[in-house]
């Protein structure tokens, strides 16, 4: 039997369109990114994780403004909002651990798996450079965090609006927060990201990343806690710098101007500027790892 074939005329054509340009293709990575940091074109299972602890994030506003809207109805809304714990300058304090969760379930998923299934050098054979596709994965990650912390501050501004008596007056009560928790939330995802992303570039192996960026976060607020009760000086002072959750709780009290309520911030004694630089140095050195990362890596 002899062998036989078909040619078929598919009418392929070359591509004379525009070209877009590194520009583009470098936002569109950090919109996949952006996507992917909440499982979005996955799976229902990869939006289990980041979904749930945003929601979790999200309930204390959702509930504060529950009570606030019940309470003022009777008229007391005011001393709620004098005696609530959970206000725009303290609510970082109160989901600083889900957002720490949320960097470490995600990063390793953004920053590890390409390379842990070889596809980088499909990325680096075209026009995006290794420095393209690290800034847009950092870029993508820090704007995911971004809004799972400052969406409930919203929430919470929006809640305060409509149950005052006059909307105009509640948003101009509000009004002052507005860029003070912008700037909060901003800076907080920033040096999460960095931080978190720095560990994920360099530990390929998911469950390796994961217990780092924990580890990272959690265990220097405990060591920090216990010097503090056990040492003074100088040295227990500056351990504070060790930690992303007190520089975190320093640079939020220092935006809010509530150095004073803040007792491990309040015993360390640093001038408000000091967390600020602080923040930077950490988002700048975070970033630099993580450029150098992609410039070595292979691909």
């Amino acid at each position: 039997m002899s062998a036989s074939g078909n040619i078929y005329d598919l009418g392929y054509q070359g591509y004379d369109g525009p070209r877009l340009g590194r520009v583009a293709v470098t936002v569109g990575l950090l919109r996949a990114t952006l996507a992917a940091a909440y499982g979005i074109g996955r799976g229902g299972r990869a939006k289990v994780v980041p979904f749930g602890l945003a929601a979790m994030a999200l309930l204390p506003a959702v509930i504060v403004v529950g009570i606030t809207a019940l309470v003022s109805q009777a008229g007391a809304g005011d001393a709620l909002a004098e005696a609530s714990p959970i206000r725009h300058d303290s609510y970082l304090s109160v989901t600083s651990t889900l957002i720490m969760l949320f960097c470490a379930a995600q990063a390793p998923e953004l920053f590890g798996k390409d390379q842990r299934y070889g596809v980088l050098p499909l990325y680096f054979s075209r026009i995006l450079t290794r420095s393209d596709y690290a800034l847009a994965r950092l870029g993508g990650l820090a704007l995911a965090v971004f809004l799972v912390s400052v969406v409930p501050q919203v929430v919470i501004t929006f809640g305060a609006v409509l149950a005052a008596n006059d909307p105009v007056t509640g948003f101009a009560d509000e009004a002052a927060d507005i860029p003070r928790y912008i700037a909060s939330s901003a800076f907080a995802a920033a040096l999460l990201t960095a931080v978190a992303a720095v560990i994920a570039a360099w530990t390929p192996r998911r469950a390796y990343a994961t217990a780092g960026i924990i580890a990272v976060f959690i265990v220097p607020p405990i060591m920090v806690a216990i010097v503090s009760e056990l040492a003074a000086g100088d040295a227990a002072r500056f351990l504070l710098f060790t930690s992303v959750a007190d520089i975190l709780e320093g640079l939020n009290a220092a935006i809010f101007g509530t150095l004073a309520a803040s007792p491990a911030v309040l015993a360390a004694d640093f001038p408000e500027w000091v967390y600020l630089a602080a923040t930077a140095v950490g988002i700048a050195g975070g970033v630099a790892l993580v450029l150098r990362r992609y410039q070595g890596v292979s691909g």
